[in-house]
């Protein structure tokens, strides 16, 4: 059997007053996934444990089947094991965005969406602007980079508990009260000043401003952590996999996971991604291999822009040009489960993220079918079925030969009080 996992990230929300009360998902245009419902089973599932932050971090471990509170240590580990940045006991990751500060506002989380190629060149102007402090910087994906820093007294456990905000967390806010906070904060401000000042007047910064584009005027720190220790899937289920995600974070989840990590050329996070070449590449990899986890980031970015227009399309592209494709080839193949889900909810309200139950929607060989008829958050709470463990559902996919709704409310029984993969 096969597993085919579609995440379209954050694409739960909450019932908006301008959508008449509805939901974005309630008000797109989403047939496949519709007939994903309609051929299998609908439900809601919790990727963000109570006690966790609600994020793409958490929320994707859960769904790639490892418990959050065995694993997770931190988002920038995750990605810096994607870039294959080898973390001593030494060394601490920070996730480092590009973002637009304007008059102690975070005016721009994402700089403008800016491109890699103008991004690598400020971080490479930040990284001189550091050079006797004891912090690496490492190019990513647009505005997406680390920084890896080993303390001068060796005392890491100051970065780690230093309180650092996430800046899609605070769109449009005073940065202010969430600058880091805490034991480390002291060099985390340092590197977040000189940054400022060497951006200030940078050549591609004067440029952007000049073409009417926003300038990225600071890094920004958060997501620390250190090295994750996690089992790969084939220690755990005896099984090979793929991931394709344009994320550093799903890439590195994908490869401490032991998953081939595929590159797709195109791949963007946004509305401009190459869904047909990350579609390509899943259904290809599924002919070599038994799991394959599509990650499509635009609902997410989307919705942190507060934009509900461009939140429904990003969930129509996704349904139409990854959903239908991919849903045709299983139902081609017949040896394949298919999983629609997304990692979070990122409401358009607070154009930040939330905890709570998510809707999934399952179909392929062994899955009893319900009489749902359409894939919302509303049909799903009304299904019966909330799995309050949500790293349960992945495994429960991959391993049982029969599913229906008394063995998936089950799941939490299964595994009460377990904080270990199974």
């Amino acid at each position: 059997m096969k597993t085919l996992v579609l995440i379209g990230d954050g694409m739960a929300d909450f019932p908006l007053a301008e959508l008449d009360h509805r939901t974005p998902l309630e008000a797109a245009e989403t047939p496949a996934m519709d007939a994903v419902v309609q051929r299998g089973r609908i439900g809601q599932f919790c990727p963000i444990p109570d006690d966790l932050p609600a994020g793409s971090d958490i929320g994707n471990l859960s769904l790639f089947g490892y418990d959050p509170h065995a694993t997770f240590t931190g988002r920038a580990p995750l990605e810096a094991a994607r870039q294959g940045i080898q973390l001593t006991p030494r060394d601490v990751a920070f996730r480092c965005n590009l973002v637009t500060l304007e008059d102690g506002i975070m005016a721009n989380f994402t700089s403008g969406h800016i491109s890699t190629e103008e991004a690598a060149q400020l971080i490479v102007a930040v990284q001189e602007a550091c050079a006797d402090l004891p912090t690496h910087f490492h190019s990513g994906v647009s505005y997406r980079h680390l920084t890896i820093i080993a303390p001068d007294n060796g005392v890491v456990q100051d970065l780690v508990d230093t309180a650092c905000t996430p800046p899609h967390n605070i769109s449009d806010r005073p940065i202010a009260p969430h600058l880091p906070d805490g034991p480390g904060r002291d060099l985390l401000l340092q590197i977040m000043e000189r940054s400022q000042d060497v951006l200030r007047n940078h050549p591609v910064n004067q440029a952007r401003i000049a073409q009417g584009q926003v300038p990225a005027t600071s890094v920004w720190l958060w997501g620390q952590g250190l090295a994750p220790s996690m089992q790969t899937y084939q220690e755990r289920f005896g099984i090979s996999g793929a991931v394709i995600s344009a994320v550093d974070l799903v890439k590195g989840i994908g490869t401490c996971a032991g998953l081939e990590v595929i590159d797709v050329p195109g791949a963007t996070g946004y509305l401009d991604t190459n869904y047909e070449g990350k579609v390509a590449a899943a259904l290809e990899a599924l002919d070599r291999h038994d799991f394959v986890y599509l990650h499509v980031e635009a609902p997410d970015e989307t919705a942190h822009e507060g934009r509900s227009d461009l939140k429904i399309q990003a969930i129509e592209d996704f349904d139409r040009r990854v959903v239908a494709p991919c849903m045709d080839k299983a139902i081609e193949r017949d040896d394949c489960r298919v999983l629609v889900a997304p990692d979070h909810i990122t409401a358009i309200s607070t154009k930040t993220h939330a905890g709570g139950p998510v809707p999934f929607a399952l179909f392929g060989p062994g899955v009893a079918s319900d009489a749902a008829q359409a894939y919302s958050e509303s049909i799903a709470q009304a299904s019966g079925i909330t799995i309050h463990k949500g790293w349960t559902l992945t495994n429960h996919i991959i391993q049982a030969a029969q599913i229906d709704g008394a063995s998936l409310s089950e799941l939490d029984t299964v595994y009460q009080g377990a904080h270990t993969t199974p």
